[in-house]
């Protein structure tokens, strides 16, 4: 029997550069060690020189970030001094029931068929043909775009979603709320 071999290419890690190191993304780990989520490397630095957190992996090949008193080695992990706890969330899925601030601040106000401002929200499936109030049924829209779509799918109206409507992630608001109160 031949079991075909996998070719896996080396991947050598490069050093950021002087003017990207920022946009790099780090992993943050809760005091007991469970993985929280990924934040802009200028944020974990922010949090180890307040002290609210302690660097467990450097990025290699090592990158110095230096101001003029201070050198910080850019981690690739970090882990919170305090514990945070974490409520536990009823999971929000498609079928769960959606709002129109939750749909527009989700789509960040901008249509679902062509991006511009949308201040209001459009069924795909229309509620005269039993479209539920959903988070997958929900997405927002610009008054042009919701007269021309009417009371038609997208597909009957010749319009296409610029992306696929998914309910927002529960803890997204929650981890917001725990950066900002590490903010020095």
């Amino acid at each position: 029997m031949v079991i075909p071999m996998m070719i896996r290419h080396a991947v050598v890690p490069t050093a950021p550069a002087a003017d990207n190191w920022i946009h790099s993304r780090v992993l943050v780990l809760n005091a007991s060690y469970e993985a929280l989520d990924e934040i802009t490397a200028d944020r974990a630095v922010t949090l180890l020189l307040s002290g609210a957190a302690e660097s467990v992996i450097d990025r290699v090949p090592r990158f110095p970030i230096r101001s003029q008193r201070l050198e910080v080695a850019l981690p690739e992990t970090i882990r919170l001094l305090r514990y945070v706890y974490l409520a536990h969330v009823r999971p929000v899925g498609e079928d769960s029931r959606a709002t129109l601030a939750g749909v527009l601040r989700r789509d960040k106000h901008r249509c679902g068929y062509c991006a511009n401002w949308a201040a209001t929200v459009d069924h795909i499936r229309p509620r005269s043909r039993g479209g539920p109030n959903t988070w997958g049924n929900l997405v927002a829209c610009c008054a042009p775009c919701n007269t021309t779509k009417a009371d038609r799918t997208p597909e009957e109206a010749g319009m296409r979603l610029l992306w696929e409507p998914k309910a927002p992630d529960p803890l997204a608001r929650t981890q917001r709320r725990i950066w900002k109160e590490y903010a020095p």
